[in-house]
Protein backbone atom coordinates (compact mmCIF):
# COMPACT_ATOMS: atom_id res chain seq x y z
CA UNK A 1 0.00 0.00 0.00
CA UNK A 2 1.34 3.35 -0.84
CA UNK A 3 1.68 5.67 1.82
CA UNK A 4 -0.38 8.72 1.99
CA UNK A 5 1.21 12.61 1.57
CA UNK A 6 1.53 14.66 4.30
CA UNK A 7 -1.49 16.46 3.36
CA UNK A 8 -3.50 14.11 3.52
CA UNK A 9 -2.88 13.04 7.05
CA UNK A 10 -2.87 16.35 8.21
CA UNK A 11 -6.27 17.11 9.86
CA UNK A 12 -8.48 20.16 8.43
CA UNK A 13 -10.87 21.08 6.21
CA UNK A 14 -7.90 22.49 4.17
CA UNK A 15 -6.60 19.35 3.81
CA UNK A 16 -9.68 17.54 2.31
CA UNK A 17 -8.86 18.81 -2.00
CA UNK A 18 -5.40 17.72 -1.26
CA UNK A 19 -6.60 14.58 0.18
CA UNK A 20 -8.65 13.42 -2.94
CA UNK A 21 -5.95 14.73 -5.56
CA UNK A 22 -4.24 12.28 -3.61
CA UNK A 23 -6.69 9.03 -3.67
CA UNK A 24 -7.25 9.74 -7.39
CA UNK A 25 -3.33 9.76 -8.11
CA UNK A 26 -3.20 6.37 -5.78
CA UNK A 27 -6.44 5.06 -7.93
CA UNK A 28 -4.54 5.51 -11.32
CA UNK A 29 -1.11 4.30 -10.31
CA UNK A 30 -3.04 1.29 -9.70
CA UNK A 31 -4.69 1.06 -13.05
CA UNK A 32 -1.00 2.05 -14.81
CA UNK A 33 0.12 -1.16 -12.76
CA UNK A 34 -2.37 -3.30 -14.23
CA UNK A 35 -2.33 -2.26 -18.01
CA UNK A 36 1.37 -2.51 -17.66
CA UNK A 37 0.65 -6.69 -16.54
CA UNK A 38 -1.73 -7.15 -18.76
CA UNK A 39 0.73 -5.96 -21.90
CA UNK A 40 3.57 -7.98 -20.04
CA UNK A 41 1.33 -11.42 -20.35
CA UNK A 42 0.13 -10.50 -23.96
CA UNK A 43 3.84 -10.16 -24.85
CA UNK A 44 4.87 -13.40 -23.15
CA UNK A 45 2.18 -15.38 -24.42
CA UNK A 46 2.89 -13.86 -28.18
CA UNK A 47 6.71 -15.13 -27.89
CA UNK A 48 5.58 -18.36 -26.60
CA UNK A 49 3.33 -19.17 -29.42
CA UNK A 50 6.22 -17.76 -31.91
CA UNK A 51 8.35 -20.13 -30.14
CA UNK A 52 5.88 -22.81 -30.42
CA UNK A 53 5.53 -22.24 -34.04
CA UNK A 54 9.02 -21.93 -35.41
CA UNK A 55 9.56 -24.50 -37.74
CA UNK A 56 13.00 -26.38 -36.51
CA UNK A 57 13.82 -30.25 -37.11
CA UNK A 58 14.81 -31.89 -33.66
CA UNK A 59 17.61 -33.93 -33.22
CA UNK A 60 18.93 -35.81 -30.57
CA UNK A 61 22.18 -37.15 -31.56
CA UNK A 62 24.39 -39.69 -30.43
CA UNK A 63 28.03 -38.09 -30.50
CA UNK A 64 30.03 -38.87 -33.22
CA UNK A 65 33.42 -38.37 -32.31
CA UNK A 66 32.61 -40.79 -29.00
CA UNK A 67 31.39 -43.47 -31.89
CA UNK A 68 34.56 -42.94 -34.01
CA UNK A 69 36.53 -43.62 -30.53
CA UNK A 70 34.43 -47.12 -29.88
CA UNK A 71 34.95 -48.03 -33.86
CA UNK A 72 38.62 -47.16 -33.51
CA UNK A 73 39.13 -49.07 -29.98
CA UNK A 74 37.29 -52.23 -31.38
CA UNK A 75 38.96 -52.33 -34.69
CA UNK A 76 42.47 -51.92 -32.88
CA UNK A 77 41.52 -55.53 -30.76
CA UNK A 78 41.54 -57.71 -33.50
CA UNK A 79 38.87 -59.59 -32.29
CA UNK A 80 38.53 -62.32 -34.62
CA UNK A 81 37.10 -65.25 -33.41
CA UNK A 82 33.45 -64.47 -30.99
CA UNK A 83 30.14 -64.73 -30.20
CA UNK A 84 27.15 -62.69 -29.20
CA UNK A 85 23.63 -62.97 -28.95
CA UNK A 86 21.37 -59.90 -29.94
CA UNK A 87 18.09 -58.93 -30.55
CA UNK A 88 16.24 -56.25 -33.40
CA UNK A 89 13.55 -54.62 -34.07
CA UNK A 90 12.84 -52.24 -37.46
CA UNK A 91 9.69 -51.40 -39.28
CA UNK A 92 11.65 -52.47 -42.50
CA UNK A 93 12.39 -55.90 -41.50
CA UNK A 94 10.40 -58.60 -38.77
CA UNK A 95 11.81 -59.32 -35.24
CA UNK A 96 15.19 -61.10 -35.07
CA UNK A 97 16.10 -62.42 -31.60
CA UNK A 98 17.58 -63.51 -29.63
CA UNK A 99 19.87 -64.86 -32.78
CA UNK A 100 23.19 -66.20 -31.75
CA UNK A 101 26.21 -65.24 -33.69
CA UNK A 102 29.69 -67.15 -33.41
CA UNK A 103 32.58 -65.29 -35.92
CA UNK A 104 35.45 -67.88 -37.29
CA UNK A 105 38.57 -66.54 -37.39
CA UNK A 106 37.24 -62.90 -38.50
CA UNK A 107 35.21 -64.60 -41.63
CA UNK A 108 32.62 -67.16 -41.09
CA UNK A 109 29.16 -66.40 -39.23
CA UNK A 110 27.35 -69.35 -37.66
CA UNK A 111 23.82 -68.40 -36.99
CA UNK A 112 21.42 -70.10 -34.58
CA UNK A 113 17.90 -69.18 -33.34
CA UNK A 114 15.36 -71.14 -32.38
CA UNK A 115 12.71 -69.21 -35.34
CA UNK A 116 11.85 -71.17 -38.45
CA UNK A 117 11.22 -67.63 -39.86
CA UNK A 118 14.34 -66.15 -39.70
CA UNK A 119 15.40 -66.67 -43.07
CA UNK A 120 18.35 -63.41 -43.37
CA UNK A 121 20.09 -62.50 -40.34
CA UNK A 122 20.48 -58.56 -41.43
CA UNK A 123 23.65 -57.92 -39.06
CA UNK A 124 26.45 -60.90 -38.65
CA UNK A 125 29.06 -59.22 -36.89
CA UNK A 126 29.38 -56.59 -34.48
CA UNK A 127 31.71 -54.31 -37.61
CA UNK A 128 28.20 -55.40 -39.61
CA UNK A 129 26.70 -53.36 -37.25
CA UNK A 130 29.31 -50.35 -36.93
CA UNK A 131 28.61 -50.23 -40.57
CA UNK A 132 25.04 -49.87 -39.92
CA UNK A 133 25.54 -46.92 -37.36
CA UNK A 134 28.26 -45.29 -40.18
CA UNK A 135 25.32 -45.65 -42.47
CA UNK A 136 23.10 -43.89 -40.60
CA UNK A 137 25.66 -40.99 -39.42
CA UNK A 138 26.01 -40.76 -43.19
CA UNK A 139 21.78 -39.88 -43.31
CA UNK A 140 22.10 -37.64 -40.55
CA UNK A 141 24.97 -35.64 -42.50
CA UNK A 142 22.14 -35.36 -45.79
CA UNK A 143 19.48 -34.15 -42.88
CA UNK A 144 21.32 -31.49 -42.09
CA UNK A 145 22.09 -30.68 -45.54
CA UNK A 146 18.33 -30.57 -46.48
CA UNK A 147 19.03 -33.67 -49.10
CA UNK A 148 17.50 -36.36 -47.44
CA UNK A 149 14.12 -36.89 -48.71
CA UNK A 150 11.60 -34.70 -50.89
CA UNK A 151 9.69 -35.49 -47.38
CA UNK A 152 9.69 -33.22 -44.40
CA UNK A 153 11.91 -34.56 -41.33
CA UNK A 154 10.45 -33.73 -38.30
CA UNK A 155 12.44 -35.58 -35.91
CA UNK A 156 15.41 -37.49 -35.86
CA UNK A 157 16.92 -39.37 -32.41
CA UNK A 158 20.28 -41.79 -32.31
CA UNK A 159 21.27 -43.32 -28.95
CA UNK A 160 24.13 -45.92 -28.66
CA UNK A 161 25.24 -47.24 -25.56
CA UNK A 162 29.07 -48.86 -25.76
CA UNK A 163 30.32 -51.90 -24.03
CA UNK A 164 33.47 -50.29 -21.78
CA UNK A 165 35.12 -53.30 -21.95
CA UNK A 166 35.29 -54.41 -25.74
CA UNK A 167 33.84 -51.22 -27.49
CA UNK A 168 31.17 -52.88 -29.22
CA UNK A 169 27.38 -51.04 -29.63
CA UNK A 170 25.54 -52.92 -26.79
CA UNK A 171 22.22 -50.60 -27.20
CA UNK A 172 21.31 -48.84 -30.31
CA UNK A 173 18.26 -47.09 -31.07
CA UNK A 174 17.60 -44.81 -34.10
CA UNK A 175 14.11 -43.14 -35.32
CA UNK A 176 13.42 -40.62 -38.30
CA UNK A 177 9.77 -39.23 -38.21
CA UNK A 178 8.89 -37.87 -41.56
CA UNK A 179 5.57 -35.90 -42.84
CA UNK A 180 3.95 -35.15 -45.78
CA UNK A 181 1.97 -31.84 -45.94
CA UNK A 182 1.90 -32.51 -42.12
CA UNK A 183 0.77 -36.00 -42.90
CA UNK A 184 2.92 -39.13 -41.03
CA UNK A 185 4.51 -40.59 -43.77
CA UNK A 186 4.65 -44.68 -42.77
CA UNK A 187 7.45 -46.96 -42.51
CA UNK A 188 9.91 -44.28 -41.44
CA UNK A 189 13.09 -46.00 -40.55
CA UNK A 190 13.70 -46.56 -37.00
CA UNK A 191 16.13 -49.11 -35.26
CA UNK A 192 16.00 -50.75 -31.93
CA UNK A 193 18.84 -53.79 -31.13
CA UNK A 194 20.58 -54.99 -27.91
CA UNK A 195 23.71 -56.87 -28.29
CA UNK A 196 23.71 -59.23 -24.83
CA UNK A 197 26.29 -62.24 -24.29
CA UNK A 198 29.23 -61.06 -26.33
CA UNK A 199 32.31 -63.41 -25.49
CA UNK A 200 35.74 -63.33 -26.95
CA UNK A 201 36.89 -67.37 -27.74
Amino acid sequence: MFPLSRQCQARGGESQPQCGKCIIFVADLFFIMKKIKLLFAIALFGALMVACNKDELFMEIADNEIFEREYTAWSKQIINNYQFVYEYRSLHLPFYGPVKITIEDGRESVIEHPYDYIENVPYKSITQIYALLINIFDTIGEIKKGTYSHYKVESVTLRIDYDTQYHYPKNIFYALSLTDKGIPVPGSPSVKMEVIDFLPN
